[in-house]
C-alpha cells in the first residue's frame, strides 16, 4: 500500500509537470511514433501489439518464473550434484535448511506464446486479432509442513500441512482488441486520449490443483516412541491421457475475459498516464476429476508409515465442472521524457484476486534512444515478493519490422537471482 501511495504522488507530480518544460526540438520525444512511446513490459499486457502503429503480423513468446528459496547459484549446485552422482536425502534437507522460518516455500510461473494480426483503421481506430497459448501456475508449501524435516522434532512434536496448495492451468486464447485515439483535445498541444477494449475466449487444455483439506492441515505427531499421521489431500485434475487435438478447441470448457485501457498523452511535454485492467471474467473447466488422498496411521515403526504411504493413493470421488478466475490485474503507469534521448517509465501492478495470485510489484524503466529506432532499455522491478530485480533489453522499432529481446532478473542479479523473465517479439509490417 505504501508503494501504491508513493506511485500516486509521483503520478500527480508528473501530471502537474504537463504544463511545464516542453520536449526539446529535434529530440526523440518529438519524433518517436505514439505507438512506440508506450514501452513494452515483460508482464501480461493484452494491448501490447494493437498499439503498434502499422498493419502487420507479430510473433511473440514470453515467460517468467520466481521462487522464494533458491537462487541460480543454489540451482546450479543441485544440477552439479545430480550430474556427478545423484541428489540424496541429505541434499534435500540442506535445501530445506535454506527456507526462512515462517515463510515456507512458494513460487509462481506464467508463460505465453502466439500470433497477432492487426493495425490502424480510419479515424484513429486500430484493431487486432490474436491467437496464443498461455499457462499459469503457483504453489505454496506451508512452513509448518517442512518444519519437521528442516528443524527436527527436538523442540516440538506436532506438525501440520497448514495451507499447502498448488495449481496450474494451460489454455488456448483467441482474442480481439481495439483502441480508439482521440485528440489532440482543446488545442494543437492538448492531450491525446487512447481508449482500449478487448475480449479473449479462453479454452482450457490442462488443469490441476491440489490442497490440504483437513482443518489446520491435518496432524503429524512424532514422539520418542510413536508416529501419528492424519492427512487428507484433495486434487482437481483433467487427465492428460484423454488429451486429443480437439481438446484445445473447447472440449474442456471455455470462458470470456475482458480487458480495458485508458491512456492520456501530452506529446508536446513528453508525458503519458495510463490505467489498465485485464482478465475480468471467469473460465469454466469441464469434466474435472475430484480425487481424495487419505493417510491415517498411528504406529511405533517407521517402516509402517513408509508402507502406508506406498499403499495410499488418490481415489476418484466424482467428476465436476469448475469456474476459475485468472489473475485479475490492475495496472497504473506513467512515462515522461527526461531529456532529448531518455524516456522514464514507472508502473504498479496490483493483482486483485484470482485462482493464481500474483504479488504487488512496481516496475521502473528507462529507455535510451541514441538512435530513434534502436531503443536500449534498463530497469528495476520492486516487490514481487523477491526484493529488487533488474531488467534490460534492446529493440528495433521500424516501419517494416519490429523486434524486441528483453530479459529480467528477479530478486537479485545474475547468480543471486531467485527468478527470471524473458520475452522475444518479432513483427513484420505491410
Amino acid at each position: 500500500m505504501r508503494c501504491f501511495l508513493a506511485l500516486t504522488v509521483l503520478l500527480a507530480g508528473l501530471a502537474g509537470a504537463a504544463h511545464g518544460q516542453a520536449v526539446p526540438e529535434r529530440s526523440q520525444g518529438a519524433r518517436v511514433d505514439f505507438g512506440y512511446r508506450r514501452t513494452p513490459t515483460l508482464r501480461v499486457d493484452p494491448f501490447r501489439h494493437v498499439m503498434i502503429p502499422h498493419w502487420g503480423f507479430v510473433f511473440s513468446v514470453g515467460a517468467r518464473g520466481v521462487n522464494n528459496v533458491l537462487n541460480f547459484r543454489d540451482i546450479g549446485a543441485l544440477i552439479k550434484i545430480n550430474d556427478e552422482d545423484s541428489i540424496l536425502v541429505g541434499d534435500v534437507l540442506d535445501v530445506l535448511g535454506l527456507v526462512p522460518r515462517g515463510l515456507g516455500i512458494g513460487g509462481a510461473a506464467e508463460g505465453e506464446g502466439g500470433f497477432y494480426l492487426g493495425g490502424p483503421l480510419a479515424g484513429g481506430l486500430a484493431i487486432g486479432l490474436s491467437a496464443k497459448g498461455r499457462g499459469y501456475g503457483a504453489f505454496e508449501l506451508d512452513d509448518d509442513a517442512i518444519a519437521l524435516l528442516r528443524d527436527g522434532n527436538g523442540a516440538r512434536q506436532e506438525f501440520t500441512l497448514g495451507d499447502s496448495r498448488g495449481a496450474g492451468i494451460a489454455s488456448m486464447e483467441f482474442g480481439v482488441h481495439a483502441v480508439l485515439r482521440i485528440g489532440p483535445v482543446y488545442s494543437a498541444d492538448g492531450p491525446r486520449i487512447t481508449l482500449g477494449a478487448g475480449a479473449r475466449q479462453v479454452r482450457p487444455v490442462v488443469y490441476g490443483r491440489v490442497r490440504s483439506t483437513i482443518e489446520n492441515g491435518g496432524r503429524i505427531a512424532v514422539t520418542g516412541d510413536s508416529i501419528i499421521a492424519k492427512i487428507e489431500l484433495e486434487s482437481f485434475y483433467t487427465p492428460i491421457d484423454e488429451f486429443e487435438a480437439s481438446t484445445a478447441f473447447g472440449d474442456r470448457g471455455s470462458g470470456i475475459v475482458a480487458d480495458f485501457l485508458v491512456r492520456v498523452e501530452w506529446p508536446t511535454n513528453g508525458l503519458a498516464l495510463e490505467a489498465m485492467v485485464a482478465n475480468l471474467g471467469s473460465v469454466t473447466v469441464e469434466r474435472v476429476e475430484r480425487r481424495i488422498f487419505q493417510l491415517d496411521v498411528a504406529t511405533t515403526l517407521l517402516d509402517s508409515v513408509i508402507q502406508a504411504l506406498e499403499d495410499a493413493e488418490f481415489v476418484i470421488r466424482d467428476t465436476i465442472d469448475l469456474d476459475l478466475t485468472l489473475p485479475r490485474i490492475v495496472r497504473f503507469g506513467a512515462s515522461v521524457w527526461a531529456n532529448r534521448i531518455l524516456q522514464l517509465d514507472i508502473s504498479a501492478t496490483l493483482p486483485v484476486g484470482g485462482d493464481f495470485p500474483r504479488p504487488f510489484a512496481v516496475d521502473v524503466g528507462s529507455t535510451w534512444r541514441f538512435v530513434r529506432t534502436l531503443p536500449l532499455r534498463v530497469g528495476l522491478v520492486l516487490g514481487d515478493n523477491q526484493g529488487v530485480g533488474f531488467s534490460g533489453g534492446i529493440a528495433i522499432e521500424g516501419r517494416t519490422i519490429f523486434l524486441q529481446i528483453a530479459g529480467q532478473s528477479l530478486g537479485g542479479l545474475f547468480k543471486q537471482a531467485s527468478g527470471v523473465a524473458g520475452r522475444f517479439e518479432l513483427g513484420l509490417f505491410f
